[in-house]
């Protein structure tokens, strides 16, 4: 009986680090890894952000600061009860309906131009990532099946909780194009999608969908890495030119880049910030909620919504903490907040408001 236990364990084990793996990707090689080197953020070996970024301050190193989050014991983490979200039919929007929905984190589905372009989508909690991610209870309705043909699916960089294996795996049947940050296009092809779908983008680096959209490949202050080999893709911010301008942050922490996409790129019609997942120990990489107000000021855009929060508990801060820290700060500013839930449609051609949903969570 003893045996049997032992092969079973040792086959579901090895089943696990399978799945692992494969989820994890491939580090990238041969013309791509060639023209990664060639980029100006990359430096001994990998990329390198614009200002010296150390991941972690303060006193703690790496294992102290996960040992205290893993241990955590407060409860306000994670929602007592169930994420308001709304399901629509995203195959019944009209393609000429400019339009943008939250499918949860950092997923976002955009129509515009006659476009429709799916960011960061993280659809599933399959194992492995199910063994350190797991979502708040309501947060996920949209699963793969719900999306609908893409033109563009574009990855900011190769997190876990921005580039999932299942959800981009399953999508690849409807999806026409990949962009996505220098290196990460590697585990797209180790994943099976044929290398002419797939766009690795530099910092700088434009990508046009038609007349009338450009996708624009933008700065960004974090890092990258799934299971090994830190910092071998890079990471980036974008920008949808087209009907209107939407900028989409990705994940960085606050510097000067703000300030110069706005210069650059005026008129921006609406912002979608990175808000959730921070800690002081690692405000270099993600921005605390005392500097978002100060990016969004620096951008000037129209409309701002925020993301990255609201599904995992990724950081040692209360789960409503981020949305109720921005929607304080958005009072007497130029720019309108929109907070949508999860699945609500946020109009692109009309003005919106929206309550602070999370109130009425426990």
């Amino acid at each position: 009986m003893i045996y049997t236990i032992l092969l079973l364990l040792l086959a579901v084990g090895g089943w696990i680090g399978w799945l692992l793996w494969v989820a994890s990707g491939e580090l990238p090689k041969g013309e791509r890894l060639e023209r990664c080197k060639q980029s100006p953020q990359w430096s001994d070996s990998c990329f390198v952000n614009a200002l010296p970024t150390p991941q972690l301050t303060g006193n703690d190193g790496f294992t102290k600061t996960i040992w205290k989050f893993l241990t955590s014991s407060d409860e306000a983490l994670t929602p007592d009860g169930a994420v308001p979200a709304v399901k629509i039919n995203l195959r019944a929007l009209p393609r000429e309906r400019e339009a943008v929905v939250w499918l949860g984190h950092s997923g976002v589905y955009i129509q515009t131009g006659g476009m429709r372009i799916l960011f960061d989508p993280v659809l599933t909690s399959r194992m492995p990532v199910s063994l350190f991610m797991r979502p708040f209870k309501g947060s996920g309705v949209y699963s793969p099946d719900d999306i609908p043909d893409i033109d563009l699916l574009v990855i900011t960089h190769d997190h876990w909780d921005h580039l999932d294996y299942a959800t981009v795996k399953s999508l690849e049947p409807r999806v026409s194009r990949v962009a996505c940050s220098l290196g990460v296009g590697q585990h797209f092809e180790f994943w099976g999608y044929p290398a002419g779908k797939i766009t690795d983008m530099d910092w700088g680096d434009s990508l046009r969908l038609s007349e009338a959209v450009t996708l624009r490949c933008l700065p960004s202050r974090h890092f990258s890495g799934r299971l090994l080999g830190r910092n071998r893709t890079l990471w980036a911010s974008y920008l949808i030119d087209g009907p209107r301008r939407i900028y989409v942050s990705g994940d960085g922490g606050y510097d000067g880049r703000f300030k110069d996409i706005g210069t650059r790129y005026p008129d921006i019609d609406l912002a979608i910030m990175e808000n959730g997942q921070y800690n002081t120990a690692w405000r270099h990489i993600h921005t605390l909620p005392s500097e978002l107000p100060q990016a969004i000021d620096d951008l000037s855009p129209r409309r701002v919504m925020t993301y990255h929060n609201s599904r995992y508990a990724l950081a040692h801060h209360p789960w409503k903490e981020p949305m109720e820290r921005v929607y304080e700060h958005s009072r007497g500013r130029e720019w309108t907040l929109l907070t949508p839930r999860i699945g609500e449609v946020v109009d692109l051609g009309r003005e919106q408001s929206f309550g602070p949903w999370w109130r009425d969570v426990k």
